[in-house]
C-alpha cells in the first residue's frame, strides 16, 4: 500500500504543512493528504470541495470523522498498536480530529501549521 520511500515522502509532506484551512488543510484533509503522499491513494476525493466549517459538516454529517477513516482504511485498532504513518483520532477543542502517528507523537494541523501532541492522546488508529 505504501510507496517504498514512504518515510521520506511523509517527512517531505510534514515539512510543508501550512495553517489550518477548511477544505484545504483541515484535520481530515491533513490526514488524507498524508496518506496520499505515502500511498498515492486519495481517500478523501469524495469529501473534497467544501470551503467552510458548515461545508465540512455537510460532507461528514452521515459518517463523521472516524467514519471517514474507517471507510477509507478499514476497522480501527487500539492506538497503542499505531505505527509511524498510521492515521489516528484524538479529541481537539472542537471535537474529534484526525492526525498522523509519527512515533511517540501525533502530527496534526493547527491554526498556525503543524502541531505535535503526545500519542497518549490518541483514541483510535487506522493502518495505512
Amino acid at each position: 500500500m505504501r510507496f517504498d520511500n514512504w518515510e521520506k515522502l511523509l517527512n517531505d509532506y510534514l515539512s510543508q504543512v501550512g495553517p489550518f484551512e477548511w477544505g484545504a488543510n483541515d484535520c481530515c484533509l491533513f490526514a488524507a493528504n498524508g496518506v496520499l503522499a505515502m500511498t498515492g491513494e486519495d481517500y478523501a476525493k469524495p469529501y473534497r470541495g467544501y470551503k467552510t466549517a458548515k461545508g465540512a459538516l455537510s460532507k461528514l454529517k452521515d459518517i463523521g470523522v472516524d467514519g471517514v477513516a474507517t471507510k477509507a482504511l478499514g476497522e480501527p485498532k487500539p492506538p497503542t498498536l499505531a505505527k509511524r504513518g498510521d492515521v489516528v483520532s484524538f479529541e481537539s477543542g472542537d471535537g474529534l480530529a484526525l492526525g498522523l502517528c509519527i512515533g511517540a507523537k501525533i502530527a496534526a494541523v493547527g491554526q498556525d501549521g503543524l502541531i505535535m501532541l503526545p500519542m497518549n492522546q490518541a483514541l483510535q488508529a487506522w493502518s495505512v
